[in-house]
C-alpha cells in the first residue's frame, strides 16, 4: 500500500465534512470496499478508496449541487469528475476525486446512493478507527448487500470472509430477511454455503 494512502484518506474525509458544511447541503457518506472489509477484521489489500455518500438534495437529481461540489473540490487541490450511467446502468452516478496536487496517482470513487435501501445503509454507518482515523464505515451487514448487489468476483470473495469469520453485529437472520427483500437471496445462500466450507476446511 502506497506510504501516501492514509493521509490521503483523510484529506478526502474532510474534503467532504468540509464541503458539507461550506456549502451548506448535508453530505452523508461512508467508507465501503476493500477499506470498510478490512476494517471489520478481514485481511484485505487495496490501493482503492471508495465510498458511498448521499446529499440533500440528491445530486442525481440536482446538477447545480454537482457543479457546486466540482468546483469545491477543484478549488481544493482535487480534479474531479461526475461519471453518469446510462439507464440501465447499476451505478447511475459516479464521483471521481483524483488527490492531485498532494498524493499524485491516489483517487477516489464515491458511488452516489440509489436506491432507499442504500440511504437507509448509509444511516446505520458505524464510526471506525480505519488507518488511525475515525471513519464512518458501513454497517457488515449493509456492506455484504452493497457487494452482493454488485456481485463481482472480488465482492462475492469477500462476502465469503465476512461470513467465514462474522463481526458480532451480523445478525444472520436480520441479514437473510434483507438480502430477501433485495432480492439477493439466493445469492447470499450461496456465498453462506461457500462460506461454511471455508470454516470447516
Amino acid at each position: 500500500m502506497e506510504p501516501q494512502f492514509a493521509p490521503a484518506l483523510e484529506q478526502l474525509c474532510k474534503l467532504l465534512e468540509t464541503a458539507s458544511r461550506e456549502l451548506k447541503t448535508q453530505i452523508r457518506f461512508a467508507l465501503i470496499g476493500g477499506l470498510a472489509v478490512s476494517a471489520w477484521g478481514v485481511a484485505r489489500a487495496t490501493e482503492d478508496i471508495d465510498f458511498m455518500a448521499d446529499s440533500q438534495p440528491s445530486a442525481l437529481v440536482d446538477k447545480r449541487f454537482r457543479d457546486t461540489l466540482k468546483g469545491f473540490l477543484d478549488q481544493h487541490g482535487c480534479r474531479a469528475e461526475w461519471r453518469m450511467g446510462g439507464h440501465d446502468d447499476p451505478i447511475p452516478l459516479l464521483l471521481r476525486i483524483d488527490v492531485t496536487r498532494s498524493y499524485t496517482g491516489l483517487s477516489a470513487d464515491v458511488l452516489w446512493a440509489h436506491k432507499h435501501w442504500q440511504r437507509a445503509a448509509l444511516r446505520r454507518s458505524i464510526a471506525l478507527n480505519v488507518m488511525g482515523r475515525s471513519i464512518n464505515v458501513l454497517h457488515p451487514e449493509d456492506l455484504i448487500l452493497m457487494k452482493l448487489d454488485a456481485a463481482g468476483p472480488q465482492d462475492l470473495l469477500d462476502v465469503q470472509a465476512l461470513l467465514a469469520s462474522p463481526p458480532v453485529e451480523i445478525d444472520l437472520r436480520r441479514l437473510k430477511r434483507s438480502a430477501t427483500r433485495v432480492r439477493i437471496r439466493k445469492l447470499l445462500d450461496t456465498c453462506l454455503r461457500a462460506a461454511d466450507g471455508k470454516t470447516r476446511s
